[in-house]
């Protein structure tokens, strides 16, 4: 099984919620897991929000974003998924750099890993399976 994994995901498995120990639990049963280049922006800016007002904790939230970064086995240049992204946005009334996870979860036949639920609801539109949290 391949996985995809979306920011949301990967920040619930950095804060060690119960959904974040799901989504570990399904991830050490894939043989990959990927993600669209985005990924590391969006991960760098939720470790910068909640980090921006605790200055004291800086190296911890730069090391959370390290291991976010790091449970990515391959990455993906927006610039091959951006037209196939643009046109499921515009189909569904939904943001493209959700769409990038969508685009790269379809063409490898991958697991999307997501709390999303409007990407969910969409991904079950276009066949992408998507991990159900319980």
């Amino acid at each position: 099984m391949i996985i995809v994994l979306d920011a949301s995901a990967a920040a619930e498995i950095a804060g060690k919620t119960q959904n974040g120990v799901d989504f570990i639990n399904v991830m050490l049963q894939s043989e990959s897991v990927l993600a669209p280049e985005l990924y590391i922006s969006e991960v760098t800016n939720v470790m910068w929000k909640l980090g921006r007002n605790d200055n004291d904790n800086f190296d911890s939230y730069m090391e959370i974003a390290g291991d976010c970064i790091d449970y990515v086995d391959e990455y993906f240049d927006t610039t091959v998924l951006w037209k196939e992204a643009l046109k499921l946005a515009q189909e569904h009334d939904h943001a493209v750099y959700d769409m990038l996870y969508a685009v790269l979860a379809r063409r490898n036949d991958a697991m999307l890993l997501t709390l999303d639920k409007k990407l969910t609801e969409i991904c079950s539109k276009i066949s992408v399976h998507c991990f159900k949290q319980e």
